[in-house]
């Protein structure tokens, strides 16, 4: 037990981080995402026809409700950055403290992301658009679109071993939620670095000028969500390379009888 719980400890450790990051967007991180995963979840064995529509439904909603968040996010994201462009503009920002004008270049460069990060959202086309469509899609197409959610399968020789469940990937997790993060932390970064520039003149003047320190924490931050996009972009092409191998090798086994997967994967 003690095992298997250390095993577990940096998926805990995974959960325990997005709920802090996704604090300020909780309600739309849970309805856009972690639900209409869950269901694909549940839904994930269809040994007849009944639960095949089921999982074709849950595909099918989640590719909706994704679509309609990423709507919102690029106008969100676009007015956000305008925002900030707006706000360089002011004469009044040439005295505004350094850490907000530090906090309004993160601000842009998070909008700029945001918008550019719903690139990795071209996997929606991986999911049925209708029930009569998904009807269409054969057992290889579906195990494409659960591996756009699920831990991948291990390519287990052994059929005597039980096969376990597919859990959900952490990764696929945080890609998924990942626009909305962007843009979401723009907006709060705005507001704070909106609220220094009105409370400027309880600083010392002095720290007007923005320092090289200040110059260094700024880029650093947008390093970081550069390689953030990064890190999306290589996970999404991996999966759908992997799917693709698996299925054109015949590693898959049917639809009907999943292979036993490691439940250390996130």
């Amino acid at each position: 037990m003690g095992i298997a719980r250390i095993r577990e400890l940096p998926r805990d450790i995974f959960n325990i981080f997005l709920q802090i990051i996704t604090m300020s967007y909780a309600g739309a991180y849970t309805y856009h995402t972690v639900n209409p995963i869950e269901i694909i979840e549940r839904n994930q064995e269809c040994g007849d026809e009944a639960s095949r529509l089921k999982l074709i439904k849950a595909l099918v909603s989640f590719r909706n409700i994704k679509s309609e968040e990423l709507s919102f996010v690029t106008k969100a994201a676009t007015l956000s950055g305008a925002a900030v462009i707006g706000v360089f503009s002011w004469p009044t920002t040439e005295q505004t403290v350094w850490a907000a004008k530090m906090l309004w270049n993160w601000s842009l460069f998070f909008s700029f992301f945001s918008l550019i990060s719903s690139a990795h959202q071209r996997l929606l086309r991986h999911l049925p658009m209708s029930e009569p469509h998904g009807l269409e899609f054969n057992d290889a197409k579906l195990q494409l679109a659960l591996n756009l959610f699920l831990q991948p399968p291990l390519n287990v020789l052994d059929l005597s071993v039980k096969p376990d469940l597919r859990r959900i990937s952490s990764r696929m997790l945080w890609i998924w939620q990942c626009p909305m993060m962007l843009m979401s932390h723009s907006w709060v970064l705005f507001i704070v670095g909106y609220a220094l520039h009105l409370l400027t003149p309880v600083f010392d003047p002095s720290q007007s000028k923005v320092s090289f320190k200040a110059a260094v924490v700024t880029v650093s931050g947008c390093a970081l969500v550069v390689l953030n996009f990064v890190f999306c972009a290589a996970v999404c092409q991996e999966r759908l390379k992997k799917a693709s191998i698996l299925n054109g090798s015949s590693t898959f086994t049917s639809f009907r009888n999943p292979l036993p997967l490691n439940s250390r994967t996130i």
